[in-house]
């Protein structure tokens, strides 16, 4: 379903995706955690929160211009060689 979804380009529902984080949290020995690109929006924190019943210590936000997001997403499954 979520392999489904994401051919489709539609977001996968807050719920499913937090409890694959919780399950990703939960198989690991470590207590601290970065989550890159979650939560995308409020209703994410809330469901977030409700969820798993933990409260972040804090969210960075960074934002930069549009076209250097665009050139950084465009670039990401191309395999560079140093």
């Amino acid at each position: 379903m979520i392999q489904n979804m994401m051919n489709e380009g539609k977001l996968i529902p807050s719920d499913i995706t937090i409890r694959l984080i919780q399950k990703a949290m939960q198989e690991t020995d470590n207590d601290k955690f970065l989550l890159d690109g979650f939560p995308r929006d409020e209703e994410n924190v809330r469901t977030f929160e409700k969820l798993t019943k933990i409260e972040p210590d804090f969210i960075l936000f960074l934002d930069c211009p549009e076209e250097e997001m665009t050139k950084r997403l465009l670039s990401r499954n191309q395999v560079k060689f140093v």
